[in-house]
């Protein structure tokens, strides 16, 4: 086989490949975004059915924190407080420890890893603790998983499944907003949000990597 030739069929699989990959990719992130968007649709709509007290749901607010940002999946804010909602709309089995960096998920012989949720809505937890001069009694961090999931490990009293959600929820707790009060926070973070487009879902992305990378 000549060099050219040689050349020729290397470039063609090469080319291959990359279209292959990029098919994959597409592929796997249309996947994962139908799975976020069917478990954000579960948690707004039980918040919507079952939780009967004042308050606004505010979904999908990505905010600026110092140089990166962060995407939050549902912002509730209500008489007793603001809850920060990770939703994860996961199959299988759920083990994992509230300290550890990783959490893993089981189905059938297949094991893979996950980012600890819990850590992940810290940092949103402390992007919404910025826009605010509240007590830290004002805030809650919630994870709910909305899927056929199970959890097996213990993931402490923050850590719910959906039909937990609006228990938790509706526990006996003090009011501390009133009916302006709670119309300040909300337009204190609808001024500071990043407007929903392509370009803020790239930049959001692109954030996400930069943090994977630096470990």
């Amino acid at each position: 086989m000549n060099l050219c030739l040689l050349s020729l069929v290397t470039g063609s699989i090469v080319l291959i490949v990359a279209i292959l990959a990029f098919l994959a990719g597409v592929v796997i992130g249309r996947q994962f975004h139908h799975r976020r968007n069917v478990g954000e649709a579960l948690v707004a709509n039980a918040i919507a059915a079952g939780f009967k007290r004042q308050h606004v749901l505010l979904n999908n607010v990505t905010l600026q924190n110092a140089a990166a940002s962060v995407q939050i999946d549902h912002l509730l804010v209500a008489d007793t407080g603001i809850f920060v909602i990770e939703t994860k709309h996961y199959t299988g089995w759920i083990f994992g420890n509230p300290s550890d960096r990783h959490w893993t998920q089981v189905i059938y012989r297949f094991r893979s890893k996950f980012r600890n949720p819990i850590h992940q809505n810290y940092g949103h937890m402390k992007a919404v603790q910025s826009l605010f001069t509240l007590p830290m009694e004002a805030y809650f961090s919630v994870v709910v998983f909305t899927g056929e999931a199970e959890l097996k490990s213990d993931f402490g009293p923050e850590v719910l499944r959906l039909h937990e959600l609006i228990p938790y929820l509706t526990t006996n707790r003090p009011a501390i907003f009133d009916e302006r009060k709670i119309a300040y926070v909300v337009g204190r973070i609808e001024m500071q949000r990043m407007r929903r487009s392509v370009e803020t879902d790239e930049y959001h992305l692109n954030s996400v990597r930069r943090r994977i990378d630096r470990g």
